[in-house]
Formats: C-alpha cells, sequence, structure tokens
C-alpha cells in the first residue's frame, strides 16, 4: 500500500467532531480510538488536535497516556522522526512504570513502524520480534493480533504472499477471540489485501470486503467504514470490476469532502476521471478534471493541476472539442505524463481521425514505457547486488548498508534524470506509490 502524501484536514469541523461529546475525562479511551481513527484519514488534523491535548495528559489514567504517545508517534512518524521516536521513548516508559507487558510491547511495534519508515530493516525487525514475544507472555489477543498482522504483511513485502497470509489467518483468529471490533476490523482489511496480491486471489478479496464492511457497520467510529470502502475501491479495480470500484471512490470522495479532509481529493478525482475516460464517459470526466485542478491550484499542488488539465484535453477532444482540448493539453508540461497518459491522448486522435498525430505520441508513449522498465530493472539489480553485499559481511551490515543507499541514489539518479518528471507524475496518477491510502505511509496493522 503505503510514500506519504501528508493529509491535512478542516481543523474547525475535526474539533467539532472530537469535542461535541462530554469532557475528556469522562471517556479519554474513546476519544483516544477515535483520534486514532482519524490519523488513518487526516495526519496533519490529528496532530494539530493532539498539541492542543497536550497540557492536560499528565491528568490521564497512565494507560490514557501511553495509547496518547502511540498516536502521537503514528502522526509524527513521517514529517518528524524525532519526535515519533521520544513519543515512543514516553510510551514505553509508562509501560515499565506500570509493569504493563501490553503497553511495552506495544511501544516495541510503534518503534518497528518508525524503523520500517526510516528504512533501517535491522532495527525494524529486531523491534518487530522483540514486540512479538512479549506479546505472547500477554493474555492480549487483540495486541497479539496486531503483531501477528504486522509479521504476515513484512513477510509479504518479503515476496512471501502465502506465508505472509497464513500469519494474517492466525491474527483473525486471535482478533476473534479478543471480541474487540476494531481488531477484528484491523485483522479483516488485511486479509482482503493480502488475498488481493496473490495471483488469482481478487474475487476472494472481494468476498472478503463485504465481510469487512459488516464489520465495519458495527463499530461506533466515524472512520472505518470509509476505510473499507476504500479497501474496496483497490481491490475492485485491480479485480475489473470499474463500476464497483467507482462507485466505493466516489463515497471515499464524497466522505472527505464532507469532513473537509480536502488535501487527498484532486487526486481521488483524478482517478475518477481515469475511470470515467476509460467508462467512456466523458462529460463526467471533463467535470471532474475541472474540479480536481480547481481543487488542486487552491492548495498548491501544480503537478496534480497539470495532470487534471490533461485530463480535461482528453474528455474535451472525445467531446468533440479538438482545438480547446489540444490547446489543454499542449499547455501542460507533456514530459511529465507516463506512458498510459500518452497513450490515452494517442487514443483519442485517433479516434477524431488525426491518425499521423496519434502514430507520433504512440511513438512517445513506448518511448516512456521503456525508459520506466530500463530504469526499474536497473534499480532492482542494483537492490540484489546490495542485498548479496549485505549477507556476505553481516558483521558490517550497517555500514554497508548506508554505502549501497548513496551508491544506489547515484545509480537511480543516472538513470532516471530523463524521466525524473514522469516519475513524480506516476505517483500522482496511480496514487499506489504515495500510502494515498488513506493510510496510504500506514501498516494495515495499525
Amino acid at each position: 500500500m503505503f510514500c506519504n502524501i501528508p493529509r491535512m484536514l478542516g481543523m474547525p469541523l475535526l474539533a467539532a467532531m472530537l469535542f461535541q461529546a462530554p469532557a475528556w475525562g469522562q471517556d479519554v479511551s474513546a476519544r483516544l480510538e477515535q483520534l486514532r481513527e482519524f490519523s488513518y484519514l487526516a495526519t496533519g488534523g490529528t496532530l494539530a488536535e493532539l498539541q492542543k491535548l497536550k497540557p492536560q495528559v499528565g491528568q490521564w489514567p497512565q494507560r490514557d497516556q501511553a495509547t496518547y504517545f502511540s498516536v502521537l508517534s503514528k502522526v509524527t512518524r513521517s514529517a518528524d522522526r524525532a519526535a515519533s521516536l521520544q513519543a515512543v521513548a514516553e510510551e514505553e516508559r509508562i509501560g515499565r512504570q506500570l509493569d504493563d507487558e501490553s503497553i511495552i510491547a506495544n511501544s516495541l511495534l510503534d518503534r518497528s513502524y518508525l524503523f520500517s519508515a526510516l528504512d533501517d530493516r535491522e532495527a525494524a525487525s529486531k523491534n518487530l520480534e522483540m514486540a512479538r514475544q512479549l506479546a505472547d507472555q500477554t493474555s492480549d489477543f487483540a495486541l497479539q493480533a496486531k503483531v501477528i498482522l504486522t509479521v504476515g504483511q513484512d513477510e509479504i513485502r518479503q515476496g512471501n504472499g502465502r506465508k505472509g497470509l497464513e500469519y494474517i489467518d492466525r491474527a483473525v483468529a486471535l482478533a476473534d477471540k479478543s471480541g474487540q471490533p476494531l481488531a477484528q476490523f484491523m485483522a479483516l482489511r488485511a486479509r482482503a489485501y493480502a488475498l488481493n496480491g496473490l495471483a488469482g486471489g481478487s474475487q476472494e478479496a472481494l468476498k472478503s470486503i463485504d465481510v469487512l464492511k459488516a464489520k465495519a457497520a458495527l463499530i461506533p467510529l466515524d472512520g472505518p467504514m470509509i476505510r473499507a470502502r476504500y479497501a474496496e475501491w483497490e481491490i475492485a479495480e485491480s479485480a475489473g470490476q470499474v463500476a464497483r470500484a467507482r462507485d466505493a471512490l466516489n463515497d471515499v470522495v464524497a466522505w472527505l469532502q464532507k469532513h473537509r479532509m480536502d488535501e487527498d481529493v484532486p487526486e481521488l478525482q483524478v482517478t475518477l476521471a481515469d475511470m470515467s475516460l476509460k467508462s467512456q464517459d466523458y462529460r463526467e470526466a471533463l467535470a471532474l478534471s475541472q474540479e480536481s485542478k480547481k481543487a488542486a491550484l487552491a492548495t498548491g499542488n501544480t503537478e496534480m493541476a497539470e495532470i487534471s488539465q490533461f485530463n480535461e484535453g482528453i474528455a474535451l477532444i472525445y467531446l468533440g472539442q479538438l482545438d480547446v482540448g489540444r490547446e489543454a493539453i499542449e499547455a501542460v508540461n507533456i514530459e511529465m505524463m507516463d506512458a498510459d497518459a500518452l497513450s490515452e491522448y494517442a487514443r483519442a486522435l485517433e479516434y477524431v481521425g488525426l491518425k499521423e498525430l496519434a502514430l507520433q505520441v504512440y511513438a512517445r508513449a513506448r518511448r516512456k514505457a521503456l525508459d520506466a522498465s530500463t530504469a526499474q530493472s536497473q534499480i532492482q539489480k542494483k537492490e540484489r547486488e546490495d542485498e548479496e553485499l549485505l549477507r556476505q559481511n553481516g558483521e558490517n551490515s550497517k555500514e554497508l548498508r548506508n554505502q549501497s543507499k548513496l551508491r544506489l541514489a547515484w545509480s537511480v539518479a543516472a538513470a532516471l534524470a530523463a524521466a525524473a518528471l514522469l516519475a513524480v507524475a506516476f505517483l500522482y496518477r496511480k496514487l499506489r506509490a504515495a500510502n494515498v491510502k488513506l493510510k496510504h505511509s500506514d501498516s494495515l496493522a495499525e
């Protein structure tokens, strides 16, 4: 799932939603759970609320303080890693002060997430294993499920899909044993993604989504259902069920707009416009592209504004406004468009009878695809070489990893110099490289 596009949200609305209920002292735990849910959807807004609450934290029960620092670590993980590490340390300190193995194990898991974000796989694995050993000594089945989910996802990231699914199935059983709906939701969602990653697993993953939505409906928090719909969009799209994917994504966008969580809306609207173009619903594609361009410009997202304008031009060409459409496309930086986008432009030109120009654009698309394929092959080759060096020199693994990253950086810079803008556009168009998963930098197990 998931690089990291920050998710800011309208602060007045978030504050109102969080503070309409009675005073914090009456239900601190439940409100912290709501904050954790919002952290998947609105990292920046949640951080701002946590900062407002900081003066009150010392008055809360210590277990709630530990939860506060766990959520704080999560929302600062990408933007302020020193603050994230400090929050984890506070969480662990409280756990040790209370001699609470569940809190200590969760702090180790949070530390593992942080090291994973830092791309320090050795430290991440070490903390994950310590969290696993400690969690196994407790009767906290929800925590055990969370740890085992993370182990399974780690296996999947290493290419061991079947083994990862086995761990996740164990986590589902543990979550059921816990009786906690949020733990069950977390496990079911991870299982749906794991199934979708297996060859031929999309249909079973879609069946899992129905179970996931039923579970989300039982949780009295604002967030799980839309996170389920987000997963449904991604899985349905990969299964080729465009109508279902489009319906789910429309719900996600509407929910975000309703809650004024606007930072991701332009990217999601671009994806909706892409779906509309594929479905030949050109008027809808035009409306979405114009709306996403306006929203992107309002947030200063110039790259997304250009991609939106490109889609706007495609829709205009299909709607018979050839000159206006081509003018819109030629006004953007065409070099930042990926091979799929250029092929889309070529098809539109071919559709209106400009076959010679279409052939020229098709040729550019093929060159783009070849450049991207070559660059990816070089990256994978270099990664294999670096991993072999690390295996052969275990005693100096940390130093070698730093050196290999430097070599890889120079290699990638050389290989991708001509395609740098393409890469940026690709990230925005596909929303995959950024955990524009509404969760998108977050682990699915969190």
